[in-house]
């Protein structure tokens, strides 16, 4: 966008004229850049590549992080930041074809490669700003964007918002007397189990996910920025994880095959321990997400050839397209393509309004079906002649008769607290190939521009803006620059309002064809993951009010292609999993349990899910992705939607997850034991209709000279292994014979008696 680049390059340079000029001494440019190059990166990168830091890396890392918070709308740390380190910057590469030996090595003497995600035509990196420009005249290079610090969805990322634990919470996640029992190894009990009824099915089928291999990707594993209660060898020690030494026996040592190169949190290894509370027997395997898109598709790469069974992730990346599968959706289509199951976090993005007409409504996002141009507010066109920018129009927010310009939004005092709000701007075009530039506005009450987002790469349809707002009102305004004439096209918008935060909007309900709430994007919703939202351990049967909401809807087939889909294809989310598990370090000091962590959020409950499915894969090695996942939703206990007006299967997808019900409704369930159990007289619960089938193909393009495995299609029933042992491991499966009836009626009626004692008892 001319106007937001054009402003960008006035405000740095204001701010360049007292930064002192320094050579970075990495790196020479391999061709002069051309104006047609620059226009390659994004607008920050065009921004930072302007500006002069100091030879001293300290001194100039500093400089860029003050410009990136006072001039980029980034948070100068956290989710959504700008990746600085000295004077290097972190970006991501897209390239026209998939990238080989040269352009790796090309790139390499620009900076340094810190993933390869040929097949999928990207390449993050680490780039000194001074060699911005030459990046993007490299060969085959046909973008590079800014690597934003991506988001989880658990404790560590949602802090502000996470429910407090109460005493009240801790009595009532008390292991009852049997599961204190199997904790006793344990420093801290296993409290997710027994709520989705692992116990019982454990019990019933002599599982503990023995022989399945189970991927996470996360933040980090053991390279968190500051001191933790505990480390990897101590949670080992406290039987938290397994390996050498441990006191529950289960010395299958976690393997971790990809840390990350930035310090984070650690959140993987807090999923670890939730997964190892639910599968002890499962082999653990992480690699870190967070080193952007790239470096997901690099994770999940590494992770399948390493024979992962079942991968599970927390991550969300800001820049990922949300109407079209981008690359780390394309990753966890090729990965459910060659029979893994993929599970991820939905996300904790859902804001519930608690002021005027938005009291009790899901405010989380603004969607219209095409944009609507009307006249821009003065405080907007104000700026045209300072910026050289000829024309722009704004959206109209009013889908009636009338037009407005702005939507107002309510925010609590974040400044105060240090909080981001982050806004992410999206519309319905293609990537690499968007006819609009949009960019989105904030103003204050008194209508002067607060913030503004600066434009990606030309063709790109993806915006982002961050501020901290004082308590008040604040007026959006989506602004699109017609400098070289009016688009034909007007396209779908949409914006999210991540982070939870928000009180009050002034368009708080879906009409007219425009759609106020959901918030699940990117992979984390793409149509072939199971979706996981979340209700607590302490009310297993009620949403947490954060755990975001769909449905997702993609129009265009998966990047990199342009072409859109014959009919849109919706999803997410899938099912309802449970967070507040405990952990030896990692979330909320729970009160008086003195060493005892509740970690919440959907990062919680997704592991949570993949583990109780990891027991099925036991069970049934041969069952493929939609075996599992059809299981999983048939069998799922209907529960409430999140608010009234957000239908449940929006919110809580096919329900809460029931290990018995599930492993029953496996194609080789065969219980061991035959307990008795007394009829209970309940009320019929009302069914939860079960997704369709979910089609899932091949999406990466292939890399000359690399050997590229063939996909087996998640419908299709595979031949099964030698000796029933499991594909990817040769572990023996359990032995039965198909009485499959008789489990299923046992187990209706065990789930039954289950529910009742969970919801009926407390």
């Amino acid at each position: 966008m001319k106007l937001v680049r054009t402003l960008s390059r006035i405000t740095v340079a204001a701010l360049a004229a007292s930064v002192v000029v320094g050579s970075f001494g990495v790196g020479v440019a391999s061709a002069a850049p051309t104006p047609e190059d620059v226009d390659r990166l994004s607008g920050r990168l065009a921004a930072l590549a302007d500006v002069d830091v100091s030879s001293d890396p300290a001194v100039a890392e500093e400089q860029l992080k003050s410009t990136t918070t006072e001039q980029l709308a980034l948070p100068d740390s956290g989710p959504a930041s700008m990746r600085v380190s000295g004077d290097s910057v972190a970006v991501t590469v897209y390239y026209s074809t998939p990238p080989v030996a040269a352009d790796i090595e090309a790139l390499a003497a620009l900076g340094t490669v810190d993933s390869v995600a040929a097949k999928y035509l990207v390449i993050g990196a680490t780039i000194p700003t001074s060699n911005l420009e030459a990046v993007a005249a490299l060969e085959h290079v046909q973008s590079v964007q800014e690597t934003l610090t991506p988001g989880s969805s658990g404790t560590a990322w949602n802090g502000a918002i996470a429910p407090t634990v109460t005493e009240t919470d801790t009595e009532t996640d008390a292991p009852s007397e049997a599961s204190a029992d199997a904790d006793a190894c344990r420093a801290v009990p296993a409290n997710l189990a027994e709520p989705l009824n692992v116990p019982l099915a454990r019990e019933l089928y002599g599982l503990d996910g023995e022989g399945v291999r189970i991927g996470i990707i996360s933040d980090s594993f053991d390279h968190a920025a500051e001191l933790l209660p505990s480390t990897p060898a101590e949670d080992v020690a406290a039987g938290m994880l397994p390996g050498e030494g441990t006191p529950c026996g289960y010395e299958q040592p976690v393997e971790v095959l990809m840390e990350s190169t930035a310090p984070a949190s650690d959140e993987g290894r807090g999923m670890a321990q939730l997964v190892h509370s639910i599968a002890p027997g499962a082999t653990l395997l992480f690699a870190s997400g967070w080193d952007g898109q790239a470096g997901f598709a690099e994770a999940v790469e590494r992770l399948t050839a390493a024979g992962a069974d079942i991968i599970v992730d927390d991550v969300s990346y800001y820049d990922e397209p949300i109407f079209q599968d981008g690359v780390p959706s394309n990753a966890v289509n090729d990965a459910v393509a060659l029979g893994i199951p993929f599970f991820s976090s939905a996300g904790n993005t859902t804001s519930i309004g608690t002021q005027g007409e938005s009291a009790g409504r899901v405010i989380s996002s603004w969607e219209a079906p095409e944009y609507r141009p009307t006249t821009c507010p003065a405080s907007v066109t104000d700026l045209l002649p300072e910026s050289g920018s000829a024309s722009v129009d704004c959206m109209d927010f009013d889908p009636s008769a009338g037009q407005d310009p702005t939507n107002t939004l309510t925010y609590p005092d974040l400044e105060s607290r240090g909080f981001t709000a982050i806004t992410m701007l999206q519309w319905a075009e293609p990537v690499g190939a968007a006819t609009n530039e949009l960019a989105v506005f904030v103003l204050d009450d008194s209508g002067t521009v607060v913030e503004a987002s600066l434009a990606g790469n030309a063709g790109s349809p993806i915006q982002i803006a961050g501020f901290q707002p004082s308590a008040g009102d604040y007026d959006y305004v989506i602004v699109r620059d017609t400098s070289d004439g009016v688009p034909a096209l007007n396209p779908r918008v949409k914006m999210i309002f991540m982070g939870s935060y928000l009180q009050a909007a002034e368009y708080s309900k879906s009409t007219g064809g425009d759609i106020v709430g959901p918030s699940i994007f990117g992979h984390n919703g793409t149509p072939a993951v199971v979706s996981v939202s979340a209700a607590n351990a302490a009310t297993p049967t009620e949403l947490e009010r954060f755990s975001s909401t769909g449905p997702t809807t993609l129009y265009f087939e998966p990047f990199p292609s342009t072409n859109a889909l014959p009919e849109p294809i919706s999803g997410a989310p899938t099912l309802t999993s449970l967070d507040g598990g405990w952990t030896n370090f990692f979330g909320s000091p729970v009160a008086g349990q003195p060493g005892v962590y509740s970690f919440t959020g959907t990062s919680a409950a997704a592991p949570a899910a993949a583990a109780v499915t990891g027991l099925g894969l036991q069970l049934d090695p041969g069952a493929t992705p939609q075996e599992l996942r059809d299981a999983l939703t048939d069998t799922a206990v209907p529960i409430d939607s999140i608010v009234e007006s957000v239908s449940v299967a929006d919110s809580a997808g096919a329900g809460l997850v029931d290990a018995v019900g599930f492993l029953a409704a496996l194609p080789a369930s065969t219980p061991i034991p035959t307990p008795t159990v007394e009829p209970t007289v309940t009320p019929t619960l009302e069914p939860t209709t079960a997704p369709t089938a979910v089609p899932v193909s091949p999406t990466g393009v292939p890399v000359p000279g690399v050997e590229t495995l063939v996909p087996v299609p998640a419908t299709s029933t595979p031949a099964p292994s030698a000796g029933d042992k499991l594909a990817s491991t040769g572990e023996d499966a359990p032995l039965g014979l198909a009485a499959l009836v008789g489990a299923l009626v046992l187990a209706a009626g065990i789930t039954i008696l289950t529910l009742r004692r969970r919801t009926g008892e407390r």
